[in-house]
């Protein structure tokens, strides 16, 4: 039977290779799971050589059909363990690296007939790696299940994407945000050929988790994305809240410098150097590239002091996971075996403090959790520290600024992979939404709960991008977030 919360599709007929006809010229996808496909389309030139860190170029037109059915590569990034533990790979796992790297991924449940809503998802991994192509983000399900257009993007990243070069030549002001100008250029793409394959094109939602979000919280405050994109949601966003300063800018691109045994970073030095010389600089390289406030592409935070008065009548649905850090602690030998003690000194090398503050912290938190192990205390404090907090400040400043609804969530679903210690992890919440559990089964497991969880993730997501609400059959009334009452769906 079908769900109620689950529109009625036709499926696509069984014809092996569909042509859609695109402002730069004629491709050729195929069908997959019931859904258009096609991948790496190319909607950027390559950023190699005199390209590099510069804005994007539009790729050239080109005569004939171009086969669509292969991922394009991924940017330039260093690779970590991440790509090959099944617990991670599924959302980790990229493809050969290079500076031809800005290609898109569409999925469709059909061409041209209809106007559907349009999803966008901007991956994770910080602003430094991962690709819009790992095996968890396959938007066919999602696509053909929710009769929406789902795209994945890949743009640069780190110092590719977000190294502020010395300000003295001009050519090169742009550099600190050129990983955000070519999401810019992907979502120009959107709106020149979306209708062709089906969708919508005054209807597009951003989605994206972790960095991704960041990204997206970037967008709503930039001037060259108004426009562009009508809703946007932000999973798990550690770092929206601010943008990097010039201090910080500096800072990273001093750095690098010292890495690689410059005095100073130039543009068009740099422009000649192998891709592998940049990677083997970011190799000893510590903190994070990102977007940063340039005066051209950001004058100010997104989210500080107040929300983006650029999207005040853009609906927004921000949350978080109810575990974000068991993620990241699982590196840690000794996790389950903690005692407070060993929390306590872990959290006053995390928060810079002393030891009676760290232990006030403590204490109020075992009074929140009486039953929680310190592990589980140590989860807590460092998830509201670096995600919910976040969340509920964007929630907070964006309800009181916009003309537009805001929806929050948490993300409550345990996973039962090895004897449940992860709880509800970074990240756990993205196979539901593309129906892709089945790939991501080392990280999210099996069992009774997976194929309601997936239709009310999916409803919920999809429902949003169509009518800025997420609220469907699958779930009580979701009533949007008011900074006096902070109303928060727990999924």
């Amino acid at each position: 039977m079908q769900h109620p919360s689950i529109p009625a599709t036709t499926a696509p007929s069984q014809e092996r290779a569909p042509v859609v006809e695109t402002s730069n010229g004629k491709v050729r996808g195929t069908v997959q799971q019931g859904a258009y496909v096609f991948k790496g389309l190319r909607y950027a030139d390559s950023t190699a050589g005199l390209n590099r860190f510069m804005p994007p170029v539009a790729p050239k037109k080109w005569a004939g059909i171009q086969d669509a059915v292969t991922w394009g590569a991924s940017a330039p990034q260093l690779l970590t363990a991440l790509t090959t533990d099944p617990f991670f790979s599924w959302y980790a796992e990229i493809q050969d690296v290079n500076e031809d790297c800005l290609f898109l991924n569409l999925f469709s449940s059909g061409l041209g007939d209809s106007k559907r809503p349009v999803m966008v998802w901007i991956h994770g991994g910080g602003w430094r790696e991962c690709a819009g192509t790992a095996p968890g983000f396959n938007g066919a399900a999602l696509a053909q299940r929710q009769d929406v257009v789902v795209i994945t993007i890949n743009h640069r990243l780190n110092a590719f994407g977000f190294l502020q070069l010395d300000g003295s030549d001009d050519r090169f002001a742009d550099s600190g945000n050129a990983g955000m100008l070519d999401i810019v250029m992907a979502l120009k793409w959107v709106r020149e050929n979306v209708a062709a394959f089906g969708g919508d094109t005054d209807n597009v939602t951003l989605f994206g988790e972790s960095g991704g979000a960041s990204k997206i919280a970037a967008l709503l405050a930039m001037p060259a994305a108004k426009g562009l994109f009508h809703k946007a949601i932000l999973q798990s966003s550690g770092g929206g809240l601010r943008l990097a300063s010039q201090e910080d800018a500096a800072r990273m691109a001093g750095n690098l410098a010292s890495a690689m045994g410059h005095s100073v970073l130039k543009g068009e030095e740099l422009q000649k150097l192998p891709m592998e010389a940049l990677l083997t600089g970011l190799k000893s390289n510590p903190g994070m590239f990102r977007s940063v406030i340039d005066g051209r592409n950001f004058d100010a935070d997104p989210f500080y002091p107040t929300g983006p008065a650029l999207s005040a009548h853009v609906p927004i649905m921000v949350g978080t996971t109810h575990t974000e850090t068991t993620y990241h602690l699982r590196f840690g030998p000794d996790f389950s075996q903690l005692q407070f003690p060993d929390v306590k000194r872990r959290l006053s090398r995390f928060f810079m403090t002393d030891d009676l503050r760290t232990q006030a912290i403590i204490e109020a938190y075992r009074a929140a959790y009486p039953d929680h192990e310190p592990c589980e205390i140590l989860t807590m404090v460092t998830t509201d520290f670096m995600f919910k907090r976040t969340a509920s400040r964007i929630a907070c400043l964006q309800s009181v600024s916009a003309t537009a609804p805001v929806y929050a969530y948490v993300f409550d679903r345990e996973t039962p992979v090895e004897g449940g210690r992860f709880h509800s992890p970074h990240t756990s919440e993205i196979p539901f939404i593309f129906g892709t559990t089945a790939v991501a089964e080392a990280h999210v497991g099996s069992g009774s709960d997976i194929q309601p969880m997936t239709e009310l993730m999916m409803a919920s997501w999809a429902s949003f991008a169509r009518h800025g609400d997420p609220n469907n059959a699958t779930l009580p009334l979701w009533k949007p977030f008011k900074d006096n009452d902070r109303q928060t769906m727990v999924l």
